[in-house]
């Protein structure tokens, strides 16, 4: 071999290179965004999303498409994750950068900045996207809390149409300079990549050269400290020099690099790190009061039953229509006729079930309520027989015959029944 060394010396180091350039394939879109994944007393007790609307749900490349609805972040929210009263980012699920975000709002605030919200409050949200790429996707709202990741909201599947050719996004700097933000320096882009690959490349093939660059490396340390010896003779003179030329060429490109970007944009505007505050919506005073009662999970039915005492101080009679946890519909198809807008809608049209009739106005009275569907089953909430503290947390959508709308959250322990 040229430069005396042998072919098996090189084998081991082209072969990590091969797995490093191996990673730069492009894989297949992924489809879906693994909310069941969640546990079930996160998803059940983080965040309840409602109203959740997407229009239009087919727009051409370039046009737009609005996200809009409402939250409520649970009292009842797990004392072991970190909650939205630290910072949080409203965001959109998608397969891949299929879409750019052009504004976000939380209560009418922009929200291209995090901000911090509080439990047991309702909150309004809009995200304006522009379709990038053609396809058949499925989107989500989603809230990045801090230190607790991304917590999804309910998903629909949008389709865009035309060709990626047709996409343009150009922006205006202050200067009157117009770029376009899909090939904006990707020349410069490349030249980095390249030359970090190259360089990383080097440093592998060095170390390589000789013997294999991890086990049996770290196996002869252990083999020097052993013997009381020290292991840095392991690495040779020139070797140590060697490292040094890498350290020194390393930081003059960073340097230089730094230097030619201030000389070519001397005026520049940091990536915003403040947090926006965001109060939140106003409501009038609740008419109706719940005492939470005993619950249990009824495993062979895949049925929720609770008993709840409801107290309606209001001046119409009140129904329960509606059982909202963890994304999923449960509806009472007496009081309302809601139809899934898809296969993949998590709405349970018949889902729910209510014993006790209408609470009329200044009266208290004993409701049982039963959420009963194969949803618990297909999107995992059984795991939730698992907690230690299994508790179970949603919303309850009351309706009032003069077209009033309530919603209260409930939330306490839960016993599964193998009957």
């Amino acid at each position: 071999m040229a430069f005396g060394i042998s072919k098996s010396r090189l084998v081991r180091p082209l072969t990590i290179v091969a797995v490093a350039l191996l990673t730069l394939v492009q894989v297949g879109p992924a489809f879906a965004h693994g909310e069941r994944a969640q546990t079930a007393n996160l998803r059940m007790r983080t965040v309840n999303w409602y109203d959740t609307e997407i229009t239009p749900k087919q727009v051409a490349v370039g046009e737009e498409m609005i996200i809009r609805g409402k939250f409520e972040t649970s009292k009842y929210w797990p004392e072991h994750v970190p909650s939205v009263t630290g910072r949080v980012y409203l965001n959109v699920g998608a397969a891949g950068p299929k879409y750019i975000k052009v504004r976000s709002t939380i209560n009418g605030k922009s929200m291209f900045q995090s901000t911090q919200l509080e439990l047991g409050k309702h909150y309004e949200y809009e995200i304006v996207l522009k379709a990038r790429t053609p396809g058949r996707f499925h989107l989500h709202p989603v809230l990045n809390v801090l230190d607790s990741g991304g917590l999804i909201g309910p998903g629909y599947w949008v389709e865009n149409t035309g060709s990626q050719a047709d996409f343009t996004n150009t922006v205006t700097t202050m200067f009157g300079r117009v770029i376009d933000l899909e090939t904006f320096n990707l020349d410069v882009i490349y030249g980095w990549h390249a030359l970090w690959f190259a360089m990383a490349i080097a440093w592998l093939l060095f170390w390589g050269r000789k013997s294999p660059l991890l086990i049996p490396r770290y196996q002869a340390v252990q083999r020097k400290e052993a013997a009381g010896e020290d292991p840095d003779t392991l690495i040779s003179p020139f070797e140590k020099k060697v490292a040094v030329g890498f350290l020194i060429v390393t930081l003059t490109l960073i340097g230089a690099g730094y230097q030619y970007a201030e000389a070519q944009y001397p005026v520049t505007t940091p990536l915003r790190t403040s947090k926006m505050d965001v109060d939140p919506l106003p409501l009038p005073d609740p008419t109706i009061s719940i005492e939470y009662g005993s619950a249990t999970y009824r495993i062979p039915g895949r049925s929720f039953q609770t008993e709840l005492k409801v107290t309606n101080s209001g001046t119409s009679p009140v129904r329960l229509g509606e059982f909202l946890t963890a994304n999923l519909r449960f509806i009472n198809s007496a009081v309302r006729n809601v139809q899934p807008a898809d296969s993949h809608d998590l709405v349970a049209s018949d889902g729910l079930r209510v014993e006790g009739g209408p609470v009329p106005p200044g009266e208290t009275r004993t409701l049982k309520v039963f959420a009963e569907d194969a949803l618990w089953e297909t999107y995992r909430l059984t795991g939730m027989i698992n907690d230690p503290d299994s508790i179970v947390a949603g919303l309850l959508f009351f309706y009032g015959d003069d077209g009033s709308r309530e919603l209260v959250e409930i939330g306490g322990p839960m016993l599964p029944s193998f009957e």
